[in-house]
């Protein structure tokens, strides 16, 4: 009899010890928890993402079949500084679009010969910019408190392959949506609506690993479904030197 019933409480703390595994395998997944894990899928030690404090990204665009259209160089600097420079040397065509420290403004050449044109960019699509500067060097983590939100959307698909999707939310009117994979949580995709409300798909196709961390190295573009084209990142620069007055209102 006493062997029967320590075999008995042998079986009960067994099956009490298989039931509370399964539950912990089979716990819902949090916002937290998948953007922690998504961090943690960026660098070996997630602690080293709070050090970036700088980034520069020079990157080229293809159309659909391949054929190079221009080269943009991206600046952010922590405090939602954003610098986009596009310039396309066939033309002689140029663009930025700068968030600074008070004011964003936006400067446009249509080509070689012609007159550069400097403007202020209206304080909503300021507000929008600099959410953006704050989005990219987060590298996924939640927005601060009062200034927006994310949100996990459940288990997706991109392009076949199982994804957990989190939408960002910022209090500019700023929407974007990543997608990590379900096994690795790396960066899939990211969706976000364009000014004409067509949803442009960033489909992650390789990464590079710069400094520790994993960025994108080449990504296809989709609009509303449709390859639209790709993009290379020629050059990831993490914490560079910064120009004083880089983002200040040009003088010229």
């Amino acid at each position: 009899m006493a062997l029967l019933r320590r075999t008995s409480a042998l079986l009960a703390m067994l099956l009490l010890a298989a039931t509370g595994a399964a539950g912990a395998e089979d716990a819902p997944l949090t916002t937290a928890t998948v953007i922690a894990k998504a961090r943690a899928a960026l660098a070996a030690d997630p602690a080293d993402l709070d050090k970036v404090k700088s980034l520069r990204l020079t990157f080229t665009a293809f159309d659909e079949k391949g054929r190079p259209l221009n080269t943009t160089t991206l600046t952010l600097a922590a405090g939602g500084y954003r610098l986009q420079s596009t310039a396309d040397r066939d033309r002689g065509f140029e663009a930025a679009v700068c968030a600074g420290r008070l004011e964003g403004w936006t400067a446009t050449k249509a080509d070689a010969l012609s007159p550069r044109s400097v403007r202020p960019v209206p304080y909503e699509e300021f507000k929008k910019l600099r959410d953006m500067a704050l989005d990219d060097l987060a590298f996924f983590a939640a927005p601060p408190a009062g200034l927006g939100t994310a949100t996990y959307r459940g288990p997706a698909e991109v392009a076949g392959r199982p994804t957990h999707a989190v939408e960002y939310a910022y209090g500019s009117g700023l929407r974007i949506t990543r997608h990590f994979d379900a096994a690795t949580f790396a960066l899939v995709a990211t969706d976000q609506d364009t000014p004409k409300g067509e949803l442009q798909r960033q489909q992650v196709e390789s990464l590079k690993l710069v400094d520790g961390v994993r960025f994108p190295a080449k990504e296809t573009i989709f609009v509303d479904g449709r390859k639209s084209g790709e993009v290379t990142y020629d050059q990831v620069n993490v914490n560079p030197a910064l120009t004083p007055g880089l983002f200040d209102f040009p003088s010229f």
